[in-house]
């Protein structure tokens, strides 16, 4: 069905371009030139403004100049929109009756909430206004953190949240907010990623931090627009794209064993056209950590009884990367109404070969993407988005000179949403078609299969009074061989004061087991087997949620609170307890997980900048009493940044730090009939990083990460990414297009 309505879509766009573009040409003579320059308060140009013609696909970027150039059909009326990065947008109405020259005069802004978001409802909406609990990671905070990857920028800025290291598959694990990988969706532009890094992760070597604009976290269930299973929330990357009218800029990070990556960005951007090309190559070399001492274990025997032994010392080959990435994105609005978007991305990553193979890993994805748009007037819009990503695994042999696939997984998505103002309503509704193939080493013989997905939402976003925001929804599901299935989701906003706003959610989520949950059947090195099993029910889960916000000035203070609650979770159970290791996949006994969050957020106005936050997150783990979690319960991060101006140069300043409590954790043994206690000590990670910027483009950066030469145990890697003592970087940052002033 979602085929069908993608081609009548097609069909429609193709019939209509025509007609429009001739309108166009018809209207040539009655066009208005919008001409103008965007300053800050000292009068001086910014450059990198974004510039929009409100409700139609037209919008341009200012040059070094701070200059934009919009030429648009005659109209009685105008109204534009400035944003740039750091600066409160302004909205501008202007008569159509000629020509017009602007100087727009933006000021800084003194907090987070006037951002712009997307995530939440698809549509552009500013921060304070977003009933859902958002929190934005942007581009001044990546560039204070300076970090290697993703995974340290999220772990830098976002507590509660706690990556790990999977032996087997030599990656990176995420648990947030207590709840694992499956209840989380990573999104990149809005897009769901295919592939697997550690066991139902996505790989997130895919995530080139040097090509991430921010990113918009959705820290309540967002299960509506998005997946039934996001009741864990939704982290969405949103990529750069060209700003100006000429965009060039390169990046050099170096940072020795600990790696290093180099980075290019082209763009050029006008009114109706943009292109914007990415290149990107990152290496970390393979390191190993060995423990001088083994880990202390407690055995709880069945009597009661406790027996101390000391393990064996551990150590662990944590391994490195060799990436190239490159992407490209073209845009065009063919008329005021109708634009489309062509995008297509490559990752390569050469792994190191493990000891003694005589092959190494080599993992690639292709992803090609489409969007259209269609502005009916200023209150109705249709678009569509189809995205193909086909990630691949293979073992190349050194002297064969061939390479065997051993995973495959492609992903087909095409949606269709409409969204339309009525006006206190925004109705938002659309469906989705989703057709997945899988193959995977886990399966018997490496086998493959396949399975589609279908869905339909709608949602409600009713602004009753200007205090009071109400946002209503509703998905259905049909995946694979199960029923039909719909999931609400309710979201309140209420504002008593100008400076308060309190925030409440009640969602439903809804996740079918994966094709590996259903068919694995994988033999590990002739220890135990793993299976799947067929007949697995569809987890359901629940989420509460309430936050309350303070803003006033360069301050603000957030407190959340939430609580899950997972019925027939999808977990692994042994299949004879106590006589052999072998397990397979069932649907446990219901789980749940609670949750507080609390931040602060202070800028001054000289210059300085002060953000902390504290996690605190349980979930239920305990069996006869005894916690069997690997999540971390507390956490907490500190981060401090200032800015300085020194004639035509400007110095920063960034200290940030994380730290994780200690945590006890018990497992069972089948053979022993009894419990192993495990200790894992709490972890302060600190980096320092400095950063000179001149007038011209040119960037120069040293950082001191980890800072106190903290270093992991080999033993303790199922509960953080290891690490390996400090760091020392050094970072270079071109702006070509402030050197030559395009």
């Amino acid at each position: 069905m979602m085929k069908n309505i993608a081609l009548l879509l097609l069909l429609l766009v193709v019939t209509a371009l025509p007609k429009e573009a001739a309108a166009d040409n018809i209207a040539e003579v009655v066009r208005h030139t919008i001409r103008g320059i965007v300053v800050d308060e000292d009068q001086k140009p910014i450059a990198a403004a974004s510039v929009r013609l409100v409700n139609t696909t037209l919008a341009s970027g200012t040059n070094a100049k701070g200059e934009f150039v919009l030429q648009v059909k005659q109209r009685p009326k105008y109204t534009l929109v400035v944003q740039a990065l750091g600066y409160t947008s302004k909205t501008i109405d202007l008569e159509g009756t000629k020509d017009t020259l602007l100087k727009v005069v933006l000021e800084l802004t003194t907090g987070r909430l006037n951002e712009v978001v997307v995530t939440g409802s698809r549509i552009e909406k500013p921060l304070k206004d977003v009933p859902i609990i958002t929190r934005v990671i942007g581009k001044d905070e990546i560039a204070a953190v300076n970090p290697i990857d993703v995974n340290s920028l999220l772990e830098y800025t976002l507590p509660g949240i706690q990556f790990f290291y999977n032996s087997m598959s030599q990656t990176q694990e995420i648990s947030y907010q207590g709840m694992d990988s499956k209840s989380v969706l990573f999104l990149v532009d809005g897009e769901r990623l295919s592939g697997e890094g550690a066991d139902h992760n996505i790989d997130f070597n895919r995530l080139n931090v040097d090509n991430i604009e921010r990113v918009e976290i959705v820290r309540g269930a967002a299960s509506t627009l998005y997946d039934s299973r996001a009741i864990g929330g939704v982290i969405n990357i949103i990529t750069k794209r060209a700003e100006r009218p000429i965009n060039a800029n390169f990046t050099a990070r170096y940072a020795g064993v600990n790696g290093q990556k180099y980075g290019a960005e082209f763009g050029c951007r006008s009114e109706r056209f943009s292109s914007f090309t990415t290149l990107g190559f990152r290496h970390r070399s393979t390191y190993k950590i060995k423990d001088g001492t083994g880990k202390r274990v407690d055995i709880i025997n069945p009597d009661g009884t406790t027996d101390t032994r000391e393990l064996p010392p551990s150590q662990a080959a944590i391994y490195g990367y060799r990436i190239w990435d490159a992407s490209q994105r073209f845009n065009y609005a063919f008329t005021e109404h109708l634009s489309a978007q062509l995008s297509g991305s490559y990752y390569g990553n050469r792994r190191p070969p493990k000891s003694g193979r005589k092959f190494y890993d080599k993992y690639e994805d292709w992803v090609i993407g489409s969007k259209i748009k269609y502005i009916f007037d200023d209150n109705h819009t249709l678009d569509f988005n189809y995205s193909f990503d086909n990630y691949t695994k293979r073992a190349v042999y050194f002297q064969a000179g061939r390479s065997v696939r051993s995973y495959g997984n492609v992903n087909s998505v095409g949606r269709l949403n409409y969204t339309g103002n009525y006006g206190t309503h925004t109705l938002s509704f659309g469906g989705e078609w989703q057709y997945e193939r899988l193959k995977h080493y886990m399966m018997k013989d490496t086998g493959t299969v396949s399975g589609s997905h279908y869905a339909a939402y709608l949602q409600e976003d009713w602004r009753i009074t200007p205090q009071l925001n109400i946002v209503a929804g509703v998905r259905g599901d049909k995946a694979f061989q199960y029923k039909f299935h719909l999931t609400p989701k309710i979201s309140v906003l209420y504002r008593p004061s100008a400076n308060l706003t309190l925030r409440g959610g009640y969602a439903r989520g809804y996740r079918v087991p994966t094709l590996k949950e259903l068919y694995q059947e994988f033999n590990m090195a002739g220890i135990l087997m793993l299976y799947g099993n067929k007949n697995l029910k569809p987890e359901k889960s629940q989420q509460y949620s309430l936050s309350a916000e303070y803003n006033k000035g360069g301050l603000n203070l957030t407190v959340s609170a939430y609580h899950n609650r997972f019925k027939n979770k999808i977990s692994y159970e042994y299949l004879e307890p106590g006589v052999s290791y072998d397990m397979h996949y069932v649907n446990a006994e219901n789980v749940k997980t609670t949750g507080i969050e609390a931040t602060a957020d202070y800028r001054l106005p000289w210059g300085l900048k002060v953000t902390t936050a504290y996690a605190y997150v349980n979930n239920y783990e305990k069996v006869n009493g005894y916690n069997t979690s690997w999540v971390r319960p507390h956490s907490a991060k500190l981060n401090l940044q200032y800015k300085h101006s020194f004639h035509k140069v400007q110095g920063t300043v960034a200290f940030n730090s994380q730290w994780a409590s200690r945590i006890t954790r018990y497992s069972y043994d089948a053979k022993l009939k009894g419990y192993r206690q495990y200790v894992f000590d709490a972890r302060a990670i600190c980096s320092l990083n400095l950063g000179v910027q001149f007038l011209r483009g040119v960037k120069l950066g040293l950082m001191v990460d980890n800072l106190f030469n903290y270093k992991d145990k080999a033993a303790d890697s199922t509960v953080q990414a290891p690490l390996n003592g400090v760091s020392y970087v050094a970072t270079l940052a071109l702006n070509i297009s402030d050197l030559v002033k395009f």
